[in-house]
């Protein structure tokens, strides 16, 4: 077979998973009617407002869901457009890292894995759900391909990529506006190290190394800028609404009020009536073996309001300073028994699956097993990746840390909200699935680096960064860290049929 009669061959098989894919999506949206759940008909409430409104963008909820369902209009036609975002994004990923290996079969490989990934029903029952979870997974994958593109070649249009991806990402649940900011403080942090260590060590004068500093590192400032600035642009309209407040509350309830070690600590820290507290959870029914403690608040009870206003004003704030000041309580805690979470249906994802209906179970099995064939996979990866020096390439350091993050999106959240913890952790669970497996295949088909030739580190050294060019190209020589991750939707005890709820059309 000739060379192009093998490319076209390589094409239309790309093309025909891509297919496929799209058509098991929109098949999977549309062949129930589309699940509303309570917080489904919080997000259409947001929607009503005009589309330039205060209570839209700085609203109750984060606000792209509250957009897409403006835009769409009905929930028949928000599922359909989860679908086909997911088409469109988790495509962009498996093109993107089918040209991480070399040309051919291994290309063919990559992508259906990662369109298989996406197929899986962790990832695919949520276009059911009226809920974030599905664009959010989607704009997950579509950071996963930025982060690709500029680690490969810095460029203008590609920072600015990044930079929408991540605001679309923010703006889709509040947790991850966390995960967005410290990832980019810690890439900023690291590029300001950069440019001063520079300076120190330096020949020159101090301004002419802190010149030299900029040019060569400033990349690794521009793109710790670009989520920094994301994330506090939908920080503030989280901020500027309180709808935080929420999640703490229930945070409190399950984690902090039932332990009066705990409650003395925040008492000691300016909450108010801890003792109050304390008696409210000698009344509350005791844990169970498979049920915490939960000690919820009326603050509708007028002699709850000094504690309602410490949670409105104060409450954040002190329990950040816990979880900072307490940093083995914050690992060890996800761990307890019983689960230190409510309303979490067992753990089980399978809850939010209409009855009856289990979308290709054996892509689950394939593609999303267990945790410890994922950390089995994770070390095998890292163990092929070393032996054939795949660690030379930027990508495979790019996806190492896109793991990395999804561990601490999934701790953040988990920390964040005391109902739906396993739901919430789902996009955090996602990326470290998604990051092992792209580790493992660049690993296992990447094409190794010549045993010869200087190492990035002693390009980075020599060779000072370019300025972009006509066209916005530039050298691949960036190696960034990556990016990955309101009030969530509430659990209840089944969804509503759409068509048991009246829609505005």
């Amino acid at each position: 077979m000739k060379v192009p009669g093998r490319r076209l061959l390589v094409v239309t098989l790309l093309a025909t998973g891509w297919g496929a894919f799209t058509a098991y999506r929109i098949w999977q949206a549309v062949i129930n009617p589309p699940a509303v759940w309570q917080d489904s008909l919080a997000y259409q409430a947001v929607s009503k407002h005009p589309l330039f409104s205060g209570a839209l963008w700085s609203g109750t909820r984060s606000p792209l869901v509250p957009v897409l369902m403006k835009v769409t209009g009905q929930f028949q036609h928000y599922a359909l457009a989860q679908a086909l975002l997911a088409s469109l994004a988790w495509g962009a990923l498996a093109l993107t890292v089918s040209r991480l290996v070399p040309p051919g079969w291994r290309e063919v490989v990559m992508a259906w894995s990662v369109l298989g990934f996406a197929t899986a029903p962790l990832v695919v029952q949520w276009d059911w759900s009226a809920l974030s979870e599905s664009p959010s997974l989607s704009v997950l994958a579509l950071l996963c391909a930025c982060g690709i593109w500029l680690v490969q070649r810095f460029t203008w249009i590609r920072l600015a990529a990044l930079g929408l991806a991540t605001l679309a990402y923010v703006g889709l649940r509040d947790a991850d506006i966390w995960t967005m900011a410290a990832t980019g403080l810690i890439v900023l942090a690291v590029g300001v190290y950069r440019i001063l260590r520079g300076a120190a060590v330096g020949p020159g004068s101090l301004p002419k190394m802190v010149r030299a500093g900029w040019h060569r590192t400033r990349r690794w400032v521009l793109v710790g800028v670009v989520l920094v600035a994301a994330s506090s642009l939908a920080g503030a309209g989280a901020y500027a609404s309180h709808r935080n407040v929420l999640n703490i509350e229930e945070a409190l309830y399950v984690r902090i009020f039932p332990f009066p070690d705990r409650v003395a600590w925040f008492s000691a820290h300016g909450m108010p009536e801890a003792q109050d507290v304390d008696a409210q959870a000698r009344a509350t029914p005791a844990p169970s073996i498979t049920n915490a403690q939960v000690v919820g608040i009326d603050f509708s009870d007028p002699k709850w309001a000094p504690l309602k206003n410490w949670f409105s004003n104060h409450a954040m704030t002190t329990y950040a300073l816990f979880l900072v000041t307490h940093p083995g309580y914050v690992v060890t805690a996800p761990f307890d028994s019983p689960p230190l979470t409510f309303n979490n249906a067992s753990g089980q994802l399978s809850f939010y699956l209409p009855i009856g209906h289990d979308p290709l179970p054996v892509f689950e099995t394939v593609f999303a097993p267990n945790r410890f064939v994922v950390v089995t996979l994770a070390l095998l990866g890292l163990a092929v990746g070393t032996g054939r020096r795949i660690l030379r390439k930027s990508e495979w350091w790019f996806l190492i840390v896109f793991v990395v993050v999804g561990l601490f999106s999934m701790l953040l959240a988990w920390h964040g909200e005391g109902m739906e913890a396993t739901r919430h952790m789902l996009e955090g669970d996602v990326e470290v699935r998604l990051g092992v497996l792209l580790v493992l295949l660049l690993a296992v088909l990447g094409k190794a680096p010549p045993l010869t030739g200087p190492s990035r580190g002693d390009v980075d050294s020599t060779v000072p960064e370019p300025v972009a060019v006509p066209g916005g190209a530039a050298d691949g020589l960036f190696v960034p860290l990556p990016t990955t991750d309101t009030r969530e939707p509430t659990f209840v005890a089944s969804p509503l049929s759409s068509t048991d709820v009246p829609v505005e059309g």
